[in-house]
C-alpha cells in the first residue's frame, strides 16, 4: 500500500478530498510563488525561442522535482505509513497547452520516465493555465546583440554538474574543436560557486574554444528537502537542457557519465529497484529521447558517449587530452549540502571512494591530492555505521566483479544488463560492452585496493592503519561476508542498543506491543523496512514477516516465560521451513528479558547451522 501525495501546481486552490492523501500547492510566479526556476546568463536570441511547450516542461518537471524532494520516503506527512520506499503521486497541473499534454502516449512518456526513475506511482492531469507570467519571466537577460551569439546549432547541449564526467565530455569535445553549451542545475551556492570555477578554468585552458554556462536556479522557496534521494533529478536536468538545446537548434543532449554509475548495479543485495539510482541509465536516456522529439516536433537525441568507460578510463581520457590540472577542480561528492570549506570532497561517500581509488588506478594520484578530501578515503576513520557500511559494499562489489568472468556477471546481472542493453540497436553487443566494462571497473579497483595495501606494510604491522578505515575494513576481511549478513548485523544492532533502555521500566505486555516499540526504533535508525509484507504462501496458507527487506526478512520472537522457549524454537523452526523453501535470508531476533533461554549458543546453533538463517538473542 503506497500513502497518496497531492499537489496542485500553478491551479487556483481547491478544497481538499479524501482520495488527495496529503494536498499541497505549488506555484512558481504570483504572490503565492515558492518554486524558483530562473535562466541566468543567456543572450536576447534565446528569449525568442522559449515557446509554450518548453516553458510547460520546464514547470511539469521543476513541480515533479519539488514533490520529489518534499516527500520523505519513510512515510512522509502521514503517519502509519508502511511501503517504505515507493509513494504515489498525483500532479495536477496548469500548463499552456492542455492538449498536447493530454494526449495518451505524451502523459503515458512522462508517467514512464518517472516511475522507472524513482520507483513511484504518478498520476497526471493537465489543465488550461488561467494566468501566466510572460516567457521573459524565466529569463534573467544579459544584453547581447546576435553577432555576438556563437552558439547557435551545437552537437550537444551538455549536461554539466562539475563532477569528473562531465568535466571529461566537456573537454573532450572542447578538444575536437566544438563549441561548448553548458547548463547546471544550481540548487545551493556553494554548488553554483565550484561550477563557477571549473568553468573559468575550461576557459582559460580553451581559450579559442567558444564556452557558455547556463546556471538554472530551481528552488522550492524557504524549504529544505526532505528526501535527498531525488530520483526525479535528471528529468530536470533533461528539461533544462531540452530548453537550452531547442532555443539553439543544438541536435541533442549529452549526459557523459560512466558506464559502472550509468547502469549501477547494486552493489549490496538490499540495493533494488530505484534505490540504485537510474539517473542515466539506458532506459531513461531513452524514454526521455522519445518525449524530448514529441515536444520540439523533430528528432532529438539524448545521449551518454561515456556509456562504455569506467571512472578509471574517464580521468586517463581526461589526463590525455592535456586536462589534468583540472581534475582538481572537479567535485564528485554526494554530501556537498554538509561540505567542509576546507576540503572539495567528504572522503566518506560512494562518489567519493569511486573517485578516490579511480584516480590511484590510473596512477593519477597527484592529480586528485588526498589533501582536496576531508576524510582520507582509504586511511580515514569512519566512525559513522552507514559509512563502514558503505566502504565494505563498494570493495566486495568491485573484488566480486573482478574475480568474475563474463559469464558469470551476465548470470547473475541478468536483469539489469538485459534490460539496458534492449534499448540499443544491437543488445546483444551492447551487452557484451557492458559486462566488459564491469570487468575492467573491478580490476581497476582491485588494482588500487592491492596497491594500497603494498604501499602501507609498515603501518598495518605496526597497527597504525584504523580499524574503522576502508584500508582497516579490507585488512579485517569484512567484505568476504555477504551483504545480507551485514544488513543483518545492522538491524541487530539497532534493536540491540535500542529494545533494553525502551522496556527498561515497563516490559511490553505482548508481541505486538514489542513489534511497535522495534518499529519505531528500526525507523530511529533509518530502516525503513516494509511491515508485515509480503504474503508468501506456503502449502495451502498464506504467510508474512514482521519486517522484510528485498535482502532480508526480519521475525521477532518475545520469550516471557520459560514454557515459551519451546514454543519459540518451534516457532522459529517452522519459519525456517517456510521462508527457506522460497530461498528468503532471515534474521530472527529473540527478545528475552527475563532470562529463560538458558544454553544462548545451543539455542543459537540448532537454528544458524540451517544457511540463510540469523539468530540475535536480547535482554
Amino acid at each position: 500500500m503506497k500513502r497518496t501525495f497531492t499537489f496542485r501546481c500553478n491551479l487556483e486552490k481547491r478544497a481538499a478530498k479524501k482520495s488527495d492523501g496529503k494536498l499541497a500547492e505549488l506555484y512558481t510566479f504570483g504572490p503565492k510563488q515558492n518554486l524558483n526556476v530562473v535562466f541566468n546568463d543567456i543572450a536576447a536570441v534565446f528569449q525568442r525561442n522559449l515557446t509554450d511547450r518548453i516553458a510547460d516542461i520546464l514547470e511539469i518537471a521543476a513541480f515533479v522535482y519539488s514533490a520529489d524532494s518534499t516527500v520523505p520516503r519513510d512515510g512522509g506527512w502521514l503517519k502509519g505509513a508502511i511501503e517504505p520506499w515507493s509513494r504515489s503521486f498525483k500532479l495536477e497541473i496548469g500548463v499552456r497547452d492542455p492538449n498536447f499534454w493530454n494526449q495518451s502516449h505524451v502523459k503515458g512518456l512522462i508517467v514512464e520516465a518517472l516511475s522507472f526513475l524513482s520507483d513511484d506511482q504518478y498520476e497526471l492531469r493537465f489543465s488550461k493555465l488561467k494566468d501566466s507570467r510572460i516567457v521573459q519571466g524565466y529569463l534573467d537577460l544579459k544584453p547581447a546583440s546576435e553577432r555576438d551569439w556563437p552558439f547557435d546549432n551545437p552537437s550537444r547541449v551538455i549536461l554539466f554538474s562539475g563532477g569528473l564526467d562531465s568535466l571529461g565530455g566537456a573537454i573532450e569535445c572542447a578538444s575536437n574543436g566544438e563549441k561548448l553549451v553548458l547548463v547546471c542545475h544550481r540548487s545551493i551556492p556553494v554548488l553554483d560557486s565550484r561550477q563557477q570555477e571549473l568553468f573559468l578554468r575550461l576557459k582559460e585552458t580553451f581559450p579559442k574554444i567558444p564556452i557558455l554556462r547556463v546556471p538554472v536556479w530551481v528552488h522550492k522557496v524557504g524549504t529544505e528537502a526532505r528526501e535527498y534521494t531525488q530520483r526525479t533529478r535528471s528529468f530536470l536536468f533533461w528539461a533544462l537542457a531540452l530548453a537550452v538545446g531547442q532555443s539553439i537548434q543544438a541536435s541533442g543532449t549529452s549526459f557523459y557519465e560512466n558506464g559502472v554509475v550509468s547502469l549501477n548495479l547494486p552493489i549490496a543485495d538490499q540495493v533494488l529497484r530505484a534505490r540504485a539510482s537510474r539517473t542515466t541509465h539506458p532506459v531513461t536516456l531513452h524514454i526521455l529521447q522519445r518525449l524530448a522529439a514529441e515536444i520540439v516536433g523533430r528528432p532529438y537525441t539524448v545521449d551518454n558517449p561515456y556509456i562504455d568507460l569506467t571512472k578509471t578510463d574517464v580521468i586517463a581520457r581526461i589526463r590525455s587530452l592535456g586536462g589534468g590540472d583540472l581534475i582538481r577542480s572537479s567535485c564528485s561528492c554526494s554530501r556537498t549540502r554538509s561540505g567542509r570549506a576546507i576540503a572539495w570532497h567528504c572522503g566518506r561517500c560512494s562518489q567519493c571512494i569511486d573517485r578516490r581509488l579511480a584516480a590511484l588506478a590510473a596512477d593519477a594520484a597527484d592529480l586528485d591530492p588526498e589533501s582536496d578530501y576531508a576524510t582520507p578515503v582509504l586511511t580515514g576513520a569512519r566512525k559513522e555505521e552507514r559509512d563502514r557500511i558503505m566502504a565494505i559494499n563498494y570493495v566486495r562489489h568491485a573484488l566480486e566483479l573482478a574475480k568474475s568472468s563474463p559469464e558469470e556477471i551476465a548470470e547473475k546481472f541478468n536483469t539489469e544488463i538485459a534490460r539496458a542493453a534492449r534499448v540499443f540497436s544491437q543488445p546483444t553487443d551492447a551487452s557484451r560492452r557492458l559486462i566488459e566494462t564491469h570487468l575492467r571497473h573491478g580490476k581497476s579497483i582491485e588494482r588500487a585496493i592491492a596497491s594500497a595495501v603494498s604501499s602501507s606494510t609498515s603501518e598495518i604491522m605496526d597497527g597504525r592503519i584504523d580499524s574503522t578505515s576502508l584500508l582497516g575494513l579490507v585488512i579485517d576481511r569484512q567484505h568476504l561476508t555477504d551483504s545480507w549478513q551485514t544488513f543483518a548485523e545492522r538491524i541487530g544492532t539497532i534493536l540491540e542498543r535500542g529494545l533494553p533502555a525502551a522496556c527498561a521500566t515497563t516490559k511490553p505486555e505482548n508481541e505486538p506491543r514489542l513489534q511497535e516499540i522495534c518499529d519505531g526504533l528500526l525507523k530511529a535508525g533509518n530502516e525503513n523496512l516494509a511491515r508485515e509484507y509480503p504474503f508468501l504462501r506456503w502449502g495451502s496458507r498464506l504467510t508474512k514477516p514482521d519486517w522484510s527487506d528485498p535482502a532480508l526478512w526480519v521475525e521477532l520472537k518475545y520469550v516471557r516465560s520459560s514454557s515459551d522457549v519451546r514454543k519459540v524454537g518451534e516457532d522459529i523452526a517452522a519459519d525456517i521451513t517456510k521462508y527457506g523453501d522460497n530461498g528468503q535470508n532471515t534474521l530472527f531476533v529473540v527478545y528475552d528479558p527475563s532470562h529463560h533461554i538458558i544454553d544462548e549458543d545451543a539455542f543459537i546453533t540448532s537454528i544458524e547451522k540451517h544457511p540463510g538463517n540469523i539468530v540475535k538473542i536480547i535482554r
